[in-house]
Formats: C-alpha cells, sequence, structure tokens
C-alpha cells in the first residue's frame, strides 16, 4: 500500500467515524425497558462495511457507535457498544466480499446477528435475561438492525452506480490504478 493509499484511508475511516457517530446520536429513540435507544447509525455502519471491507468497516462501526455513547451519557455501554457494533461492521465486510445482492444481503443479516447475539451475550451477563434485560434487547436491536440494512445497502448501490470508484477504494486502490 502506497502513501496516497494510506492516506485515504485514514481519510475515509476518519470521515466514517463521524458520519457514524453523528447518525447515532442525531435521533435516539429511548427503550423504556432496557434504558437504551434505537438510532440510525447502523445505516453507516452496514454502508461502510459494504464499501470499505470489514476492516473498516469494524473500525468505524465500533468507534463511531462509541463515541455516541460517550458524547449522549451512555459512556457505560461504550465498551460493549465497540465490541458489537466492531463486529457488526467486521462480518458484515467480510460476507460483502461476494458478488451480487445475495451477497451482500447475506452480509447484512450476518452482521445484524452479530450485533444482536454480542448485545445479548453481554447484557445477559450484565443484567441477566429478565424484564430490562437481554431478553428485551432482542426486538429492539432487530428493528434497529432491519432499518440499518433497508436503507443502508440501497444506500450502498446507489453511491457504487454513482461513483465507480468507490469498489476500488474498498479494494485498497486508488481510481488511476483501475
Amino acid at each position: 500500500m502506497n502513501v496516497q493509499q494510506s492516506v485515504t484511508r485514514l481519510a475515509i475511516v476518519a470521515v466514517m467515524i463521524a458520519v457514524i457517530a453523528v447518525l447515532t446520536f442525531a435521533v435516539q429513540i429511548p427503550v423504556a425497558a432496557t434504558g437504551g435507544y434505537i438510532h440510525f447509525g447502523d445505516v453507516g455502519v452496514f454502508f461502510s462495511a459494504m464499501a470499505f471491507g470489514p476492516w473498516i468497516g469494524g473500525i468505524t462501526g465500533g468507534v463511531g457507535c462509541a463515541i455516541a455513547d460517550i458524547i449522549t451519557g451512555y459512556a457505560s455501554w461504550a465498551p460493549l457498544t465497540l465490541l458489537a457494533h466492531g463486529l457488526q461492521g467486521l462480518v458484515t465486510g467480510a460476507l460483502a466480499r461476494r458478488q451480487g445482492i445475495a451477497g451482500l444481503i447475506a452480509a447484512w443479516a450476518g452482521g445484524a446477528v452479530a450485533l444482536v447475539l454480542t448485545y445479548f451475550l453481554g447484557e445477559w451477563f450484565i443484567y441477566g435475561l429478565g424484564y430490562g434485560g437481554a431478553l428485551a434487547e432482542i426486538l429492539p436491536n432487530s428493528l434497529q438492525m432491519l432499518v440499518g440494512g433497508v436503507i443502508g445497502l440501497p444506500l450502498y448501490l446507489a453511491v457504487r452506480r454513482a461513483y465507480p470508484p468507490l469498489d476500488l477504494i474498498g479494494r485498497g486502490k486508488t481510481w488511476t490504478e483501475g
């Protein structure tokens, strides 16, 4: 990887972390049962992972959402958020390398399962299974994944169609290297 690629990737990581953080804290819908919230940050996580691959997707998803937790008063959740959204981006990005819409849908589903399962296990450890615990978060987290994918996947396809170099950048190349 040359210097231009490194600088490009660093800029992408910084911008995507910021975009995901803003999407996460701009609109927060409270979940009364657990004190958590539903957000639109997963649109950015799915987009980042599909466009730029597993490592950028994992880093930007985990860090962006964790920063939003810290900024909005949910700092105690930031470590679990970093792990859950990081795994979501990593899994989605790894599976998105398959070609075609079916591969992207599989990537979305894999990332969604990774996030829901990670939060479930983390909350089970912290709160147990009962009311206000891990079971109460399965539905809101699943809904958040559904919305994130329903918006994020078409967004990725639209941007890829409008800006073909996106695929090259995602593979670590510049548009001059095609």
